[in-house]
């Protein structure tokens, strides 16, 4: 689709921001809330539970910042321990993205080895509370298009 715009609903989705993807399944894909990073967030989880598709939930060794997109840690840490905890312990889950190239983790690993999510919710929510993260550069860009589902309006 490069260099073609796609309209939805009479607004021009981005063209140049290169995403696609190509996805065969074949078994169901079951869709759980996991909000906490933002209220939008999912876990996607092969029916089987051999696999889960974290987003910005979980990551390996951590988790998403709650600190705007409407975040909230109390939230994450729910979500991740009631949504994604209770998978069985050798579920594959592939997060979103990693800063250090990890690519996998399984769900007993970060039960046990994510120095984040092994705290009580109360700590928790400390940590959360006082990483005094940088601004992301985009993020006056991103989190408005985030909200609209990445729908821009068309040049007038």
């Amino acid at each position: 689709m490069a260099g073609t715009a796609l309209r939805v609903a009479g607004r021009q989705l981005s063209q140049h921001s290169g995403a696609g993807a190509r996805v065969l399944l074949r078994q169901a894909l079951e869709t759980r809330a996991s909000p906490g990073h933002t209220p939008g967030c999912v876990t996607f989880v092969l029916s089987d539970h051999s696999m889960a598709f974290t987003g910005d939930a979980l990551l390996i060794r951590g988790c998403g910042r709650t600190d705007f997109q409407q975040g909230c840690a109390k939230t994450l840490y729910h979500s991740v321990h009631e949504k994604i905890f209770t998978l069985p312990g050798d579920c594959l889950i592939y997060p979103a993205h990693d800063y250090h190239g990890l690519t996998v983790s399984t769900v007993e690993e970060e039960r046990t080895l994510n120095p984040r999510l092994t705290l009580s919710c109360e700590e928790f929510i400390k940590v959360m509370d006082n990483l005094n993260l940088p601004k992301p550069k985009q993020i006056d860009f991103a989190v408005p298009a985030n909200l609209r589902c990445g729908i821009q309006t068309p040049p007038s």
